[in-house]
């Protein structure tokens, strides 16, 4: 089974991203790199340490971390916000439907994400990067978009990348109608949203991969063109990939 949930500390949407089948014959190994929403909420120390996780990657903005940050037994995080601190999405463009506003979103990741990108590659092509975990404070959109550039640059197909995104869908609407009445913040990024972008349509997973693939031909193009060593991609692969 592929995208298998992960419980975690009562934290909603972690799943194990391995399992998924690569361009080389390969499958990506289960129990290295996990997908979440915030871990802000998680309240289970115990469950922290049974999960030893070496790496922990947020994509928060720096608002989002000063309004609920991580509980103290998690130590050690690489803040890298995937969007500028500033950031607002295009008035015209949420006038859109869901998934079509949802790919202008995750085109502007593209266009203002290449710090993060080669952050974190760089950081998961280390030996002692894993188990490693990433976030944001859905698990769908940052979280998402980041997944979809590893798995892609680990040779796992669009088809499956898209699966893998649309997972989070039934995750993150039942994560705000948790939250509801426990989170208040201003704006609150998924307190505001209707439902159709609680959701994670596979259309908008499935545009920005086609947008990616016109403009870079594909992940690996547009990773190689935002100045990331091609002996990082490999060391990433090498560790994530079991060849059958």
């Amino acid at each position: 089974m592929t995208g298998e949930m992960h419980a975690l500390g009562g934290v909603y949407n972690v799943r194990d991203v391995g399992g998924y089948q690569t361009d080389d014959g390969g499958v990506v190994r289960r129990g290295m790199l996990f997908r979440a929403s915030s871990l802000h909420r998680l309240d289970d120390a115990q469950a922290w340490a049974e999960f030893g996780a070496s790496t922990v990657i947020d994509l928060r903005y720096d608002r989002e971390r000063q309004a609920f940050p991580l509980p103290d037994f998690i130590t050690g995080a690489v803040n890298s916000s995937f969007l500028p601190n500033d950031w607002d999405a295009d008035p015209v463009a949420r006038a859109l439907p869901a998934a079509e506003f949802l790919a202008s979103v995750f085109r502007d990741m593209v266009d203002f994400g290449g710090d993060t990108v080669r952050t974190v590659v760089a950081r998961l092509s280390s030996e002692d990067a894993y188990p490693a975990v990433f976030f944001c404070m859905a698990g769908k959109d940052r979280t998402g978009v980041l997944a979809a550039v590893l798995l892609g640059l680990l040779g796992v197909s669009d088809e499956d990348i898209a699966i893998d995104f649309e997972l989070s869908g039934d995750e993150v609407v039942a994560l705000v109608d948790y939250l509801r009445t426990r989170e208040d913040f201003e704006n609150h990024p998924m307190m505001n949203q209707p439902e159709e972008l609680l959701r994670a349509p596979r259309a908008a997973i499935e545009l920005f991969l086609a947008d990616v693939q016109r403009e870079f031909g594909s992940i690996s193009g547009w990773v190689r063109e935002l100045g990331v060593p091609d002996e990082q991609v490999a060391a990433l692969r090498a560790r994530l990939v079991i060849l059958e």
